[in-house]
């Protein structure tokens, strides 16, 4: 239902000519311009109040994409693709839990070896179209998240 209920943000998207992904109800615009950005977080707005959903204040954000940003799980920048930090903390503290409920050995190697499959077919991207990011150095970005329906 997320995917269709934010389907006018999408076309709207389209319109501006920044790059845009979006998986359910995180994304991520890329701008190339601030005038640019300016347009697409004026159109993210419009397009919220329409459809009566909040931004999460805690992750919306707008900054320089040579800082790098979380998208995902992930930790972009203009050198590279790589883990985000909270993912890996995550990772841990489940293993830490999977053990202290006292999974077996093969439970937890199971889980481990899912994450790392999740890993590596994120970090593939780099070598296909998500590529594109890195010639965005010295563009702006806005990360959502939305919160709930007003």
């Amino acid at each position: 239902m997320g995917a269709l209920y934010l389907k006018p943000l999408d076309d709207r998207m389209a319109e501006l000519g920044c790059f845009y992904v979006r998986f359910m109800d995180d994304w991520v615009v890329l701008a190339p311009t601030r005038w640019r950005l300016r347009q697409a977080v004026k159109a993210v707005n419009e397009v919220m109040a329409d459809l009566r959903v909040e931004q999460h204040p805690d992750k919306t954000l707008i900054g320089r994409i040579a800082r790098g940003f979380d998208f995902l799980g992930y930790w972009f920048t203009t050198e590279g693709l790589g883990i985000a930090s909270k993912t890996v903390e995550r990772f841990a503290d489940r293993v830490s839990q999977l053990y202290e409920q006292g999974a077996g050995e093969n439970r937890i190697e199971e889980y481990v070896r899912r994450w790392w499959r999740w890993v590596k077919s994120g970090v593939g991207l780099y070598f296909g179209y998500g590529r594109c990011l890195w010639g965005w150095g010295q563009c702006c970005y806005i990360g959502f998240r939305l919160a709930r329906v007003t």
